[in-house]
C-alpha cells in the first residue's frame, strides 16, 4: 500500500513538473512574441575620420548579424530595425550620436570600440537603463560601475599582462622597448605593460610613444636600437602600426616586434610587403582567417564580400554580440532588466571563435589568440587565457 502511495505521489509530482515545464516554455516563448514589432536597436560606431578604419568593423558585424537573423524570421516571427549613428572621431560628436540614438528608444544599444567615445557616453545610457554592448580596450571602461554596460572584446588589461608573459616566458626577450601610440588607449596599455615587466624582473630599455597623426616614428625607433632593446613591444591602430613597421624596415631595424592585433589585422598587412609583415607576433582577439574550419572561413568570405573590408577580431566579437543577445530574448522577451541580468549570468556562451562568460566587472571575453605572421598571412599559434579562466 504504502508503495502504491509512493508511486501515486511520484506521478503527480512528475506530471507537475512537465506541466511546470512546459508553462515555462510557453511563458518563454510569448515573452519574446510579446516584443516590439520590429524590435528596435542602436549603434554608434566611427564611420568617418580617422577611426573608420576601426570603426566600420563595428558595423559591418552587428549589421550583417542582424542581416542574417531578420532573412531566418528574425526572433519569435519579429524582425530587427538597427538604427546606426556616426560618431566621427571625437567624443562630442559621440555623445551627441548617442543622444539621437537614445531618443529612438532602442531595446539594446551597441557601442563602438573606441573607449574615449564610450566614457563620454556611458552616463548617459546608464540612465536610460538600457543595455549597452561594446567592444572598447580600455580596461577601466568597465570599471565605471554601471550595471547596464557589458564588453564583449577582449581588453588591454589582459594584453598588457599577456603580450609581456609570452614575450618573456616564451620567446626569451627580457629587455624591449615599448611604443605606443600617444591617446588613452596606446598609453593605458604601455602603463600596464611595463607593470608587467617589472613582474617578470624585465626592464624596458626604452618608453617610447608617437602621437594619434605622426607620420614619422624614426626618432622613436632609433632610440630603441640605441639603447639595446632586444624586441619591440609595439602598440598602436592598424594605419599607425604600418608606417611603423615599414620605418623599421627602412632603417634596418630588426628586433622581434609583437603588440596588439593590429600587428596581425588584415587592413595592416594589406598595406605591408611580405617581407616587412613576416615574423610580427600579436596577441589580441581572435581572427576568423586563421581558423581550419570551412563555415568560419567562408564567413569571413561573405563578410568581405558584401562590405569590401575584411572581417577582422571586431567584427567577429560584435557578430557574437548580436547572436548571444537573440538567444537571451528568445528566453527572457524584450524586458530591459531582464536582459541585463541574464548578460551578467551569461556562462560559457559558445561564440564563432571563444566561449563568454560574464565576470564581475561585465567583461565577458577572455580567450585570446597568439599569432604569428608568416610573410603577410598570420597564423595562430595557440589561445591564450586570461589568468582564472
Amino acid at each position: 500500500m504504502q508503495m502504491l502511495q509512493n508511486s501515486f505521489k511520484s506521478a503527480i509530482v512528475g506530471a507537475a513538473v512537465i506541466c511546470l515545464s512546459a508553462g515555462v516554455a510557453r511563458e518563454s516563448k510569448a515573452d519574446a512574441a510579446s516584443c516590439a514589432s520590429p524590435i528596435p536597436l542602436g549603434l554608434t560606431t566611427a564611420l568617418t575620420g580617422n577611426l573608420a578604419l576601426l570603426g566600420t568593423q563595428a558595423r559591418n558585424g552587428v549589421e550583417f548579424a542582424v542581416d542574417e537573423i531578420n532573412a531566418n524570421g528574425g526572433i519569435a516571427g519579429k524582425k530587427l530595425a538597427l538604427t546606426t549613428e556616426d560618431t566621427g572621431a571625437s567624443s562630442t560628436d559621440a555623445l551627441n550620436a548617442m543622444n539621437r540614438i537614445l531618443e529612438g528608444k532602442p531595446l539594446i544599444i551597441f557601442g563602438s570600440m573606441i573607449s574615449p567615445h564610450i566614457f563620454a557616453q556611458t552616463e548617459g545610457v546608464t540612465k536610460s537603463e538600457t543595455p549597452f554592448l561594446v567592444g572598447a580596450t580600455n580596461a577601466k571602461v568597465t570599471a565605471q560601475g554601471s550595471k547596464w554596460l557589458f564588453r564583449t572584446h577582449v581588453h588591454d588589461g589582459q594584453l598588457a599582462d599577456l603580450i609581456p608573459e609570452y614575450l618573456v616566458k616564451s620567446l626569451g626577450k627580457t629587455k624591449p622597448g615599448i611604443m605606443a601610440v600617444a591617446d588613452d588607449y596606446g598609453l593605458g596599455a604601455s602603463k600596464g605593460i611595463q607593470a608587467a615587466l617589472a613582474k617578470l624582473n624585465a626592464t624596458p630599455a626604452a618608453v617610447t610613444s608617437y602621437a594619434p597623426s605622426d607620420k614619422d616614428m624614426s626618432a622613436q625607433l632609433l632610440e630603441i636600437k640605441d639603447k639595446g632593446a632586444d624586441s619591440l613591444i609595439l602598440f598602436g591602430r592598424p594605419a599607425d602600426v604600418t608606417l611603423v613597421i615599414k620605418q623599421m624596415n627602412d632603417l634596418g631595424i630588426k628586433l622581434t616586434t609583437i603588440g596588439n592585433a593590429s600587428m596581425v589585422a588584415q587592413t595592416t598587412l594589406n598595406n605591408l610587403s611580405a617581407a616587412e609583415a613576416d615574423g610580427g607576433y600579436a596577441i589580441g582577439g581572435m581572427i576568423p582567417q586563421t581558423s581550419t574550419d570551412t563555415k568560419i572561413l567562408d564567413w569571413a568570405k561573405r563578410v568581405q564580400e558584401k562590405y569590401k573590408v575584411p572581417a577582422d577580431n571586431f567584427t567577429v566579437s560584435y557578430y557574437d554580440t548580436v547572436y548571444m543577445l537573440k538567444s537571451i530574448i528568445e528566453k527572457v522577451g524584450c524586458d530591459k532588466p531582464a536582459i541585463r541580468d541574464a548578460l551578467a549570468a551569461t556562462k560559457d556562451w559558445k561564440g564563432m571563435l571563444i566561449d563568454y562568460r560574464a565576470d564581475a566587472r561585465g567583461d565577458l571575453a577572455h580567450t585570446l589568440g597568439i599569432y604569428r605572421n608568416k610573410g603577410k598571412t598570420p597564423e595562430l599559434a595557440g589561445p591564450i587565457k586570461e589568468s582564472g579562466f
